[in-house]
């Protein structure tokens, strides 16, 4: 019994020192433990500064798209408005006096046809005897000396209203003094062509001018051109008066329209704006 006693106090301190034993070695697994999560964490602790690294690299891509932004944004001031054409209807054209000129002028050549022949017969008339009055006018009536005139005239003249256009009475009272010298030059050098003047000796062809120029038909072909040209120019004028006066209206019309819807924008940008 008292053996068994001591073996019993000698298995417990055995026990208790197992205990102790095992205790410690927890208490060192534990301190490893704890070791080895020190190390974790330090390893942990190591690796955020990649992770600085990374916001480093964040941090400079927002400062480069910062920088792509700012650049961008001069660019796009630097882009041009936007342009708005506006139609602009043209201007009215305005309208010439050649047409109504040119028809004027040849009925201007009528006139001078009945004018010319008109003066000749009186010319026949009193200077052929009577009974010979009627066969030399009707020789006249049917021969160059009367058409020759007349078709200068109406080139002549023609010509001058063509070029003149809308110009005043004035500058027509100029120009016929051209016409009737036209008409009277004109005439002597086709006449003496019908009469084969290139067939004639100098001298024969001297006197045959010189007697065309004195000729009183030819001389009162001239004088009826001039004045026919002057009065023919005067309806020509006036229509050309009225003519420039309607131009001048309807240029005025087309400013103030122009003017008008220039305004109508103008209100309309800044009602917009």
């Amino acid at each position: 019994m008292a053996d068994d006693s001591e073996g019993q106090k000698r298995s417990t301190p055995n026990t208790a020192d197992g205990a102790e034993k095992t205790m410690s070695d927890t208490a060192d697994l534990d301190r490893d433990a704890l070791v080895v999560d020190d190390e974790v964490v330090a390893a942990d602790a190591e690796v955020i500064p990649e992770s600085a690294a990374d916001a480093d690299v964040v941090v400079a891509t927002e400062q480069v798209t910062t920088e792509q932004t700012t650049l961008e944004e001069p660019a796009a001031a630097d882009a041009p408005a936007r342009v708005v054409f506006v139609e602009t209807p043209a201007p009215p054209r305005n309208r010439g006096n050649r047409v109504a000129g040119a028809a004027l002028a040849l009925l201007g050549a009528v006139v001078f046809a009945l004018v010319y022949a008109l003066a000749v017969f009186v010319l026949i008339f009193a200077t052929e005897p009577s009974e010979f009055v009627a066969a030399t006018f009707s020789a006249f009536l049917s021969g160059a000396a009367l058409w020759i005139p007349v078709l200068f005239f109406a080139l002549s003249f023609l010509l001058a209203v063509l070029m003149l256009n809308r110009a005043g009475w004035w500058v027509h009272i100029v120009v016929s003094l051209v016409v009737g010298a036209a008409t009277y030059f004109g005439s002597i050098g086709l006449l003496l062509l019908v009469d084969n003047v290139v067939l004639m000796s100098p001298s024969e062809a001297s006197a045959a001018f010189v007697a065309l120029a004195l000729d009183p038909r030819v001389i009162i072909a001239a004088l009826a051109a001039r004045e026919v040209s002057i009065w023919i120019g005067l309806a020509v004028a006036a229509r050309g008066r009225r003519v420039k006066a309607r131009n001048l209206e309807r240029r005025t019309a087309f400013e103030r329209e122009l003017a008008e819807k220039k305004a109508e924008r103008e209100r309309a940008a800044a009602g917009s704006s």
